[in-house]
């Protein structure tokens, strides 16, 4: 049965399926590797870049196995000692402040241009 269940979640992952699924492929000291389904480069590259700000990090990237497969890989190297996990979610929280302080920022340009 628990054979069965990797076999669908790793299919979801090939072809995307209905929203934002990731599953841990390698979790060593220092390294993350993570497969991500049902989101393409618009996010992982912001989460891309916001990896890249983080002192921790000494290289983050994703790629796409192949451009007909809704599923990317995402790769965090760390520093030695330092989480790779955790800079993920500090990047993620990062992330979202972006978008949101765009978001604040062109709401505030609409009304302006409004009036």
């Amino acid at each position: 049965m628990r054979q069965d269940r990797a076999e669908e979640d790793s299919q979801d992952l090939r072809e995307g399926g209905a929203g934002l699924k990731l599953k841990i492929v390698s979790d060593e000291e220092g390294r993350l590797e993570i497969d991500v389904g049902g989101e393409g480069h618009t996010l992982l590259n912001l989460l891309q870049s916001s990896l890249l700000a983080d002192k921790d990090v000494d290289m983050a990237g994703y790629a796409k196995p192949h451009p007909l497969m809704d599923r990317s890989v995402i790769n965090v190297h760390t520093r030695k000692g330092r989480s790779p996990r955790e800079a993920l979610l500090r990047s993620a929280g990062d992330a979202k402040k972006r978008v949101n302080e765009f978001l604040d920022k062109f709401k505030d340009g609409v009304a302006r241009h409004r009036s």
